[in-house]
């Protein structure tokens, strides 16, 4: 059957929706099946080149669809029944929070049964809809296929994000709809590859202008900086304008910590010399693709609320939340290169002494280097031979045995935290997968098997590149262990060291600061989740001296298949010091 006659086939719903997936490059899907949606299970079922994932949880499903997208830079699909989809809310709310271009299908009743007292007969349109980019509802098989190319374009293009669509069952098993519906028949639209807008030449003019009359700038990059790919232009505005770059959690990976103009992290659990650069130094701070959040700006304290400020974003909602800056609305790369070009013609600076101010901005990035790297040594001192083992000696053996081709997931709490000054960054780009959009624990797991089953599938090196997950004991507690079967069943090659301080560390580090120690429900049992690892049939390590960290993390890394390391920890070593 020629191709012709086989697209004016009319085809199931379920068919329609994979073969759409498919032709718009999608690979994978992460779900539980339901009764509602079989149909899609048979279209995937009968479609070459896209496969399913099957997990435990429908919430680790949607955070393996986040994961995937954010390091694929693609669509990230999710699927669930009515009552399964319940759990999605707090993962696509953190898609939300990421700008992560998650597809969230569910299946629904039959639409004639609707209103008749069925069990699964749930508003899940109106129910996802505040924690999405869009939610939408089909009940007639007409609309299916426009449906799903509005669902991508919502999903991918401007600030990328989540998107629900809820299919009734007679939908996706209805045969009324030919296959060339499904069918992109013209490609290179903003459908397949994301529109990034780019930005008004009366705000690029007016950032120019504020840029040109500061004394000394700085670039605070976020996460959209990382998803623009704004890697390049970053890096030239840096050494153009001689200025420092420093970053949200999220946002590193725009530089690596190796070049001399990165500084790394800045905010609630950033590092005390940045701050103060920041705050004395500092009197222009151009914000790149950063929302600016209570975490990333240490309360709102850095930057204060009186430093000028360049704001660059794609969604003009995050511009001006809680600060009064320049706004330039348009996508990071694109707006950043518009104000290279422009300073290329016009010149950095309104001043004489142009090659004065360079060389002033050139020892004040010493200084602070210099500042920077005496703090680390004093605090290098308080964990590095430290009994019992500290949470910073514990990344330390992780990157010592991590490379630039290698990933680093974290979970939420305290592990997102901990990476931010003890984590180097050592390639640019999106390698440290870690929950700052909305931070749920429980992200952990669901997003180191997402990140394993893109790299195991699409990495062109010969050694496949390592997976790591960070987690705390807490965090691995809730929601993670029913998936150590999934690792396992899927043979992925990954890792997961665990910092157990049998405690919710997050918490109780806010029950010590807030509330003068008064300690209530934060403390846990003393889990050995090295014999858990091992029950699921993977194989597990537990350690309790710093002697063994080093090695058998490392043996650990290296090995094949699911591995787990269970480090026992100070268990007064909450979080990171408060440095601002």
């Amino acid at each position: 059957m020629s191709d012709k006659e086989d697209l004016k086939q009319k085809v199931r719903g379920g068919y329609g929706i994979a073969r759409f997936l498919k032709e718009y490059g999608v690979e994978h899907v992460f779900g539980i099946p339901d009764g509602h949606t079989l149909g899609f299970y048979d279209g995937i079922l009968r479609t070459d080149g896209i496969e399913h994932i099957l997990l435990n949880d429908e919430r680790n499903a949607a955070f393996a669809a986040d994961a995937y997208a954010r390091i694929s830079g693609m669509l990230g699909v999710c699927d669930a029944g009515a009552a399964g989809s319940m759990n999605f809310p707090v993962a696509l709310s953190e898609a939300n929070g990421a700008g992560s271009p998650v597809l969230a299908i569910v299946g629904l009743i039959k639409s004639k049964e609707m209103l008749k007292n069925i069990p699964h007969d749930i508003n899940v349109e109106d129910t996802l809809k505040p924690l999405t980019k869009w939610s939408g509802k089909v009940l007639d098989s007409e609309y299916l296929p426009r449906f799903l190319r509005f669902s991508l374009k919502q999903a991918i293009n401007g600030r990328p994000g989540p998107v629900a669509l809820s299919i009734a069952e007679d939908i996706i098993s209805s045969k009324d709809i030919r296959l060339k519906y499904y069918v992109p028949r013209e490609r290179g639209s903003c459908a397949i590859n994301s529109c990034r807008p780019s930005a008004a030449e009366n705000e690029v003019d007016r950032a120019v202008k504020r840029i040109r009359n500061a004394s000394q700038p700085a670039i605070f990059s976020g996460g959209e900086a990382v998803t623009s790919g704004a890697f390049q232009e970053v890096k030239e505005l840096s050494r153009m304008l001689e200025c420092p770059v420093f970053s949200t959690i999220l946002g590193k990976g725009i530089m690596k910590s190796s070049d001399e103009y990165y500084f790394d992290t800045v905010g609630l659990f950033g590092e005390k010399p940045n701050h103060k650069f920041i705050r004395k130094r500092c009197d222009l701070l151009i914000v790149v693709g950063n929302r600016l959040t209570e975490d990333d700006t240490a309360n709102f304290k850095v930057p204060t609320k009186a430093t000028k400020m360049v704001q660059i974003d794609i969604d003009p909602a995050q511009i001006g939340l809680s600060y009064n800056p320049c706004g330039v609305v348009g996508d990071p790369k694109g707006v950043l290169y518009s104000i290279i070009s422009k300073l290329k013609k016009r010149g950095i600076s309104t001043s004489e002494n142009t090659q004065e101010i360079l060389s002033t901005r050139k020892e004040n990035m010493s200084e602070l280097r210099t500042d920077l790297e005496d703090y680390r040594k004093e605090d290098r001192k308080q964990w590095i031979d430290a009994e019992p083992i500290k949470p910073q000696r514990v990344l330390k053996a992780i990157s010592d045995n991590l490379g630039e081709k290698d990933y680093l997931i974290t979970d939420a709490s305290s592990s997102a935290r901990w990476i931010g000054a003890y984590y180097p960054v050592k390639s640019i780009g999106r390698k440290i997968v870690t929950p700052r959009g909305v931070g749920p624990t429980g992200f952990g797991v669901g997003a180191l098997i997402g990140t394993s089953i893109y790299v195991d599938a699409f990495s062109s090196s010969e050694t496949k590149p390592k997976k790591v997950l960070f987690t705390g004991d807490g965090g691995l507690m809730n929601g993670g262990i029913n998936e150590f079967e999934t690792l396992k069943k899927l043979d992925l090659d990954c890792t997961i060291v665990v910092i157990n301080n049998s405690a919710l560390g997050f918490v109780k580090f806010g029950q010590a600061m807030l509330y003068k120690k008064r300690y209530y429900q934060t403390d846990r049992p003393n889990t050995n989740f090295a014999k858990l690892a091992e029950a699921y049939g993977g194989t597990g390590v537990r350690v309790e001296k710093l002697q063994d960290l080093d090695g058998k993390i490392k043996n650990a890394i290296e090995s094949e298949g699911f591995n787990l390391v269970d480090v026992v920890i100070d268990p007064w070593e909450l979080l990171p010091p408060n440095n601002y």
